[in-house]
């Protein structure tokens, strides 16, 4: 019984590590994310643009803004996804540490019964 309580403490700490590392690499990809949207909206601040729009010390701006925007688009989108995964991946590991922090607690009840059994034999 104590090697399948150590198993699945083992298990639990395993998948606690991959959910963090997974959300840690959520969280560096949101972050790049958010910094290319930002530096595209320097090059294009507008949300619209007509594909025939000028712009000095461009040549096509509209075009190429347009590319822009679409670029935006993508990535606020992909960022939406990335939310919702981080959200599931939170869900996940709180439940991972709960019931790592269940099996922890089981395995202490049974190492201090044991403690006292050791006890009262000694003493008896």
């Amino acid at each position: 019984m104590a090697h399948s309580s150590e198993r699945n403490i083992a298990k639990t700490r395993f998948q606690i590590e991959d959910l963090q590392k997974r959300v840690a690499v959520l969280e560096a990809t949101r972050e790049d994310l958010e910094r290319q949207i930002r530096k595209l909206n320097e090059s294009v601040p507008e949300d619209e643009v007509d594909a025939n729009a000028h712009k000095d010390g461009y040549v096509a701006y509209g075009s190429y803004a347009q590319s822009v925007i679409a670029r935006k688009e993508n990535l606020r989108r992909t960022l939406g996804d990335i939310g919702a995964q981080s959200s599931q991946l939170a869900d996940q590991l709180k439940v991972s540490l709960d019931a790592l922090d269940s099996f922890e607690r089981i395995k202490a009840r049974r190492m201090a019964a044991k403690a006292e059994k050791e006890m009262l034999r000694r003493a008896g």
